[in-house]
């Protein structure tokens, strides 16, 4: 069978950003999905279409394909008042390089990057980690079936991405940072 639309693909893979591994999953915890809904990249799925179990593939997608180029107007002060609770910033909580989940005013969550800590505001990046990165990709089809109902994560109220998955978006916050 192969990968095409509707259609259950589980996958290894390695991702290599700036020459490091960035992520991966394995055989023991493969990437699962319905390939054509929506939960990856369209230029990775366009990289595996009409793939069979046992191939292999390795590609690179360039920021534009991937998450983005970096957008600076993606990086804003908030207000050290924004994280006091009961008049207090919870210890650690504000050291850069933290991601902290945060809500947009219209109700989407978003994760912000702490960039900088000052007295009265804190800088946060609000770009996707992978943004302005080429993605490096290489794997291993593993299995391709029917997409059933369970297949789709909303059906089961969580991430299919499984736990080696550091990508995500879905929502529940089972998976951190955007899926693959």
């Amino acid at each position: 069978m192969k990968v095409e639309a509707q259609k259950f693909v589980q996958l290894t893979y390695e991702l290599i950003v700036d020459g490091q591994l960035a992520d991966q999953a394995t055989k023991e915890r493969p990437l699962g999905f319905v390939f054509g809904a929506g939960f990856l990249l369209p230029k990775f799925e366009a990289n595996i279409e009409g793939k069979e179990v046992g191939d292999t593939f390795a590609f690179t997608l360039t920021p534009e394909e991937g998450y983005g180029v970096s957008n600076p107007d993606m990086v804003i002060d908030v207000p050290t008042a924004a994280f006091m609770i009961n008049g207090q910033v919870e210890e650690g909580l504000l050291v850069v390089g933290n991601q902290i989940p945060m809500m947009t005013a219209d109700g989407m969550h978003v994760i912000g990057v702490v960039t900088e800590v000052g007295a009265e505001s804190v800088k946060m990046d609000f770009n996707h980690p992978m943004a302005g990165k080429t993605l490096n990709f290489s794997g291993e089809i593993v299995e391709v079936r029917e997409a059933t109902e369970a297949d789709y994560p909303h059906a089961h109220g969580g991430c299919n991405c499984g736990e080696g998955c550091n990508c995500g978006d879905c929502g529940d916050g089972g998976c951190e940072g955007g899926c693959c």
